[in-house]
């Protein structure tokens, strides 16, 4: 008993002199955490540094919509519409005038010579538009314009569809580049630390290694990123040139409360969507357009007459002759037929818009609901990604206390850096999917003007952006 007492206190002691021994090495591997654990909060790029999507630049828009050739080919017929209005409503019935001159030559029974006469004719016709086929006439001009009015909005619309669709997804990626940038910065200043632990002895070359290694995966990440980004940069300028003048993407300062969704109710915005609709309207208009055509073609049914005056000379002037001239061509089966094949078109523009209704509806729904899901979903991994966030933070701490090997804390933090990632995405699909959603129902620019304008936005009538 007395021996294993013996034994028991000294090992106490000796135990006690190790712990004397390494309490220095402790107080330095302290010291130099001490950097290290004053950038916790810079070890992941923060989240109040992350780009926010924005819209593009009112001038730029204006200026795109004034150069852009599907608008510049609607606008050109649009005046052609307009120019075939009025030759409707003017009429291509003209006066026809005709001349003739003819010798005649007379040989009486008892005279050897034959006597000469010369004769002249001059007729002058016009063919009678009836009242019905010019009031027929008249709305088809009014239709035409109408159409041509409709094809206009419909390629500023579609412009702008495909514009913001491009515009979010380089814009989205020159974000990701900005995330990569902050990334592989905040990595550089931890293998800078690391790098004199290593050197004080306070950190093994193998940790050193795996943050190098961490590094090396940065910079990769970032080159495919700048790749990326440069090609939807260099893609978005060349089919929008406009906007090449914004090489940095920034957008339109103060517009991301407008990327909310609307606040408004379903119902209600479907109804401003079939007020704006570009295709239904455009449906519409041809509706109207096969509606005109049967009034023509019913009033067509009743031929028109064509009434003329002439003067006739005869007898080389010893006869003189005044006469009126009228004819009408007989109706025949192709004027019943080509009324019958505008009743066909009639019905057929009809089934169109029912159409159109519905494929409206649905890309309603399809984007109401999706754009809702996805501002939902950009909320929810705001909060995720915090919570990522201090995870990694906590790994980080646990790290330095040497309760955890770098692996961990590395990989905690790229789950953190993918959260990020992931709420860059998201962020800008739900900004995409509200854009998109608001143009259609009108609230986001005005189609009407030549240029793109953004209306204003209370605060009370938009949620706040994430």
């Amino acid at each position: 008993m007395q021996s294993i007492r013996q034994s028991l206190n000294n090992l106490w002691v000796t135990a006690l002199a190790l712990s004397f021994a390494a309490a220095p090495t402790h107080a330095a591997s302290l010291q130099a955490a001490m950097p290290m654990s004053a950038a916790l909060e810079e070890a992941i790029p923060p989240l109040n540094s992350l780009p926010s999507p924005t819209l593009p630049r009112t001038p730029l828009l204006d200026r795109l919509l004034v150069d852009a050739p599907t608008v510049r080919a609607a606008q050109g017929m649009q005046q052609a519409a307009v120019q075939n209005g009025q030759i409707l409503l003017d009429g291509t019935h003209e006066f026809v005038g005709q001349a003739q001159m003819d010798q005649r030559r007379v040989v009486p029974p008892d005279a050897p010579v034959a006597t000469k006469y010369n004769e002249l004719q001059l007729l002058i016709q016009r063919q009678l538009r009836l009242p019905s086929q010019a009031r027929a006439d008249a709305h088809m001009a009014n239709a035409l314009s109408v159409t041509a009015h409709a094809e206009l909005d419909s390629a500023r619309q579609n412009l702008l569809s495909s514009l913001l669709v491009a515009w979010f997804n380089a814009q989205f990626a020159q974000a990701n580049v900005a995330l990569a940038k902050q990334n592989l910065l905040l990595l550089q200043q931890q293998v800078h630390a690391l790098h004199r632990r290593e050197s004080l002895g306070d950190a093994s070359i193998l940790e050193l290694e795996q943050m190098q290694a961490e590094e090396g995966r940065a910079k990769s990440a970032l080159l495919l990123a700048q790749g990326m980004a440069d090609s939807q940069r260099a893609a978005l300028a060349a089919r929008y040139p406009a906007l090449a003048a914004d090489t940095t993407l920034s957008g339109q300062p103060d517009s991301t409360a407008t990327l909310a969704m609307p606040t408004l109710r379903a119902k209600e915005l479907l109804v401003l969507v079939e007020q704006h609709s570009a295709a239904l309207e455009y449906s519409r208009a041809r509706l109207q357009e096969a509606r005109a055509l049967v009034a023509q073609d019913a009033a067509m049914r009743t031929p028109q007459p064509t009434v003329g005056a002439y003067l006739a000379s005869d007898r080389g002037g010893q006869e003189r002759v005044i006469g009126l001239q009228f004819s009408m061509p007989f109706g025949g089966p192709a004027r019943v037929a080509r009324e019958r094949a505008a009743l066909a078109e009639l019905d057929a523009a009809q089934w169109r818009l029912h159409d159109i209704q519905a494929q409206t509806l649905a890309n309603f729904e399809r984007l109401f609901i999706t754009a809702q899901s996805q501002a939902s979903g950009a909320l929810a991994q705001e909060q995720a990604t915090q919570v990522q966030i201090q995870a990694s933070t906590r790994m980080l701490r646990a790290y330095q206390l040497g309760e955890v090997p770098i692996s961990d804390w590395l990989m905690a933090r790229r789950s953190a850096l993918t959260a990020e990632q992931q709420l860059l995405l998201t962020d800008f699909d739900a900004a995409r999917s509200a854009a998109l959603l608001k143009l259609n129902a009108g609230l986001l620019f005005d189609l009407s003007q030549s240029a793109a304008v953004m209306p204003a936005v209370s605060p009370a009538q938009e949620q706040p952006q994430h």
